[in-house]
């Protein structure tokens, strides 16, 4: 009788386990950097919607210095990251994330 089958999202984080997870990157190769983020946004959504967008603006960041990066999820009203990166021999490590 009730035997529909439903597909469950069980696990759902909030922004701030996102910034915890962020902030948690530490010497990541710079060719790795946009994975090892998108990764950190698994299991997070904005009403429904889960793609991610401010990539394409993101600055030449393969050369050593402080740099300041947009992310978000493709919503109108979803929050804007901005991630406090610091760049030193190819690595990449995140000091702080708004």
């Amino acid at each position: 009788m009730f035997e529909e089958k439903r597909e469950v999202k069980i696990f759902r984080i909030t922004v701030k386990k996102v910034i915890q997870r962020l902030q948690e990157i530490k010497d990541c190769d710079v060719d790795k950097f946009k994975d090892m983020v998108t990764e950190q946004f698994d299991g997070y959504d904005y009403e429904g919607e889960e793609d991610l967008v401010g990539f394409d603006s993101w600055p030449d960041i393969t050369n050593d210095g402080d740099y300041k990066l947009g992310i978000k999820v493709n919503h109108e009203h979803a929050y804007e990251f901005t991630i406090h990166i610091k760049v030193k021999n190819k690595k990449i490590s995140v000091k702080n994330v708004l």
